[in-house]
Parts: structure tokens; sequence; C-alpha cells
């Protein structure tokens, strides 16, 4: 623990030379999965942005040891991209911590309402502990490898660094909520929960109950404890924001944002029925509610928020812009039907600006869960720039060289040129 500290005081004198400021008025274009050895080429074609995943598991695969072999391994990939003139984002590996972080400690992982534990990552909602591992780590590569390297640094929860709990559906449950581990579940004063969570309000409820204690439990109790479920999940998100901040680091933090989340009308309907899962149980469960949650972001200065679900296929026609009147919509009134044609991108960019938020980039779905067809590169520019999104990150680098249809370096270096 002393090294750790040591570590988070040297971090402070790491942050020199900024590399995150990016060129006034125009729009950055880069990809998921970079790959070093394309550099210099994808900068070639207007490509601007590579993303550096760092995965902890890798850094540091027993508590205080670090391998060097590892260490070099990033530190090549960020000189190779940087001497292409590349600006680098960090993924920090938040999402895949090493095996010591959660089966050595107890309360590490997240338990839903059955007692299964979720075994992708560890639980940063509800855990001190699971804080003070990945603030050392942290640390760890800002002294390292020097986080003013990045020009930005993304921010998440779940398994896949976005912000969300783990999935709904889990070891054959499905309306699984992520709240009733020892730490969120407990009330006294060692609860092992970060200190800006409160405690559970109805300890021991369960998603579905109409009683508790012996008496009918209200409708509006219920959303008092999902209020709370999803103010913790918030919270995990402003401690990142604030951890990174405590460093000295000054680029972009981009919070991702995955699909379009639950509605109002879900969440009206959800709770009048006791969170059954009746309605919207996968996203109601995973805390999607972005028309509640971005909101709960405390900091503006120099958070982006990025949906990840450009040209994902929503909205009617698909995969549609933003519209210069969205603003003027009441998308809380029961009747606000119009939400449910936008697009994914195109509703969470609205309750983004709503929130306050300046920035706000995008990336793209990713091939795999939705397929790419010929056009769908100049589909997405087109997202991006009706809804005045700062950046594109496109997923996958791989996919601009392996034949993926409407997804080749020409055709992005083309809607570069159109849209950049």
């Amino acid at each position: 623990m002393l090294c750790r500290i040591l570590v988070a005081a040297l971090l402070c004198l790491a942050a020199i030379g900024d590399l995150s400021a990016q060129p006034p008025n125009s729009r950055l274009f880069g990809t998921l999965q970079s790959d070093p050895s394309k550099a210099v080429t994808e900068h070639a074609a207007g490509i601007r942005v590579a993303s550096l995943p760092i995965y902890w598991d890798r850094y540091e695969p027993a508590e205080g040891v670090f391998d060097s072999a590892y260490i070099a391994s990033v530190k090549s990939e960020l000189a190779s991209f940087q001497a292409a003139g590349m600006l680098v984002e960090a993924s920090i590996g938040i999402e895949s911590p090493p095996s010591w972080v959660t089966d050595d400690q107890p309360g590490t992982r997240y338990t839903d309402q059955y007692g299964d534990q979720y075994t992708a990552t560890a639980d940063l909602v509800f855990s001190q502990v699971v804080r003070n591992d990945v603030q050392g780590f942290a640390a760890q590569v800002g002294h390292d490898i020097g986080l003013a390297n990045f020009w930005a640094i993304r921010i998440g929860v779940d398994s896949t660094g976005e912000y969300s709990y783990p999935p709904a559906s889990y070891n054959g449950h499905s309306n699984t909520y992520w709240a009733f581990g020892p730490n969120a579940q407990s009330s006294g004063p060692d609860s092992g929960r970060p200190p800006t969570i409160g405690a559970d309000p109805f300890p021991g409820w369960r998603p579905g109950q109409t009683q508790y204690d012996g008496r009918a439990f209200t409708t509006a109790e219920v959303g008092t404890w999902y209020s709370w479920y999803l103010a913790s999940l918030a919270d995990a998100v402003n401690w990142q924001i604030a951890t990174f901040r405590a460093t000295g680091y000054q680029g972009l933090l981009r919070v991702l944002v995955p699909g379009t989340g639950f509605y109002p009308d879900d969440y009206r309907s959800a709770v009048r029925r006791h969170l059954d899962g009746t309605t919207a149980p996968s996203l109601l469960a995973q805390g999607v509610g972005f028309f509640i949650t971005l909101g709960q972001i405390t900091d503006r200065d120099r958070v982006e928020i990025v949906p990840t679900s450009l040209v994902n296929g929503t909205g009617t026609p698909r995969n549609n812009g933003c519209g210069t009147l969205d603003g003027q919509v009441d998308i809380m009134a029961s009747a606000s039907h119009e939400i449910y044609t936008w697009s994914s991108v195109r509703w969470i960019t609205d309750i983004a600006r709503r929130d306050g938020f300046t920035l706000v980039g995008g990336e793209s779905a990713g091939n795999q869960i939705y397929p790419y067809y010929p056009g769908v590169m100049a589909d997405a520019a087109h997202q991006m720039a009706s809804c005045g999104l700062a950046d594109l990150m496109w997923a996958f680098d791989a996919d601009l060289y392996n034949g993926t249809s409407g997804s080749s370096l020409a055709d992005y270096a083309t809607a570069i040129t159109a849209y950049g």
C-alpha cells in the first residue's frame, strides 16, 4: 500500500507536455483496436486518433508485481502512434482486473439478488477495496508511461468499459440487479462501500416483491430504491473522473454510453410493476436510463459523452441523424412518441446537450452485432455532422482491411474528406 501511495504522489510530476489539445474547429477521426504498424498509412488517410488498450491483468498479474515486458510493449506501441502523428486514446484496464483483485479480497464481485457473483470484472460501484486497487493501478500507469501522453482516457463501469451495470441475464437468471453483495446490503459503519454511496434504503428488498417488512411496498418506495441503484452507478463514473483529475491529468475523459437505454415510459411502467422484469428488464437492471444518469455526472469540464452506437440500425429511418428542433421536444411526456423514431446516437446526444455537456463524441457500433453495409461510413459521418459530434472512433481498425462491407480505409478517407 505504501508503494502505491508513493507512486500516486510521483504521478503528479508526470503530467508534462500536454498532448491532449484538440485542434480548433475540426472533427477528429480514429479507430478502435488500432494497429501501430498501420499508423503512418492511416494518418495519411486523415485518421488522427489511435486507441491503446492497457490490460491490467497483464500489467500487474500479482499485487505489486509488474510485467516489465508488457509495459515495454505498451510504450513501444505508444511511441509508434506518436511518431506517426497520432493522438492516443487510452483504456486504463479497469474492465480487465487481474484475478488477485477479486479472488483474494471479499466483497469485490458484483452480486445479484439470486446470490450469483459476476466473474467478468470487479465491483467498481460498491467496493472501496476495488476502487483503491484501481487508483493504485492508474497511478502506476501514470508513473511508468505518463498520462499526459494520452489525448483521452476512456471512462466506464461494466466489463466492456461502458456506463452500465453487468448484464441482466446471468447464470440462468434474468432481471438480475447487481446491488446485493455484502457491501451494498450492509448498513453498518464498516460496510466496505465507498463513503459517497449511501446504504440501501430498503435492505433485503428484491425487485418484483410487493411486500416489505410485513407490509405493502409502495411504488414510491420502489422509485426510491431504484434512484439509489442508479445514483450508485453514477458515483462510480464520478469517482473515476475525480481520480484522474486528482493526478493532474488535463485531457479528455470520455464516458462511454452504450445503446439507447430505456425511455421515461419504460421507467414509469417498471416502477409501477415493482421492477418485476416485465418492462424492458435488461435495460432497467443494467441501469441504462441515460435521461437520468447522464445528468448525475457532476463534472462537465473536458468530460465528453460518447454514444457507442453510431450506425447500429436504430431509428426511423434507420441510422438517422439529429434534427435542429430536437431540443424542443418534451422527452418526458408520455405522448412523446417522436423520440422512438430517433436513432440511439440522436437520443443520447439530445440528452447530453440538455444536461449541459458541450463535448459529445461517438463510436460506431461494430460489425459483429450490427453488420456494416455499403455506405455505412457516410451514414456514420452524417450522424456525426448533424449531431455536432467532435470525434468518431471506428470499430474496428481491422475492418478497414479485411473486406468488411462498406468499411475500407478508402471509404473512411472519403468520409473524412467530406465531413472532417
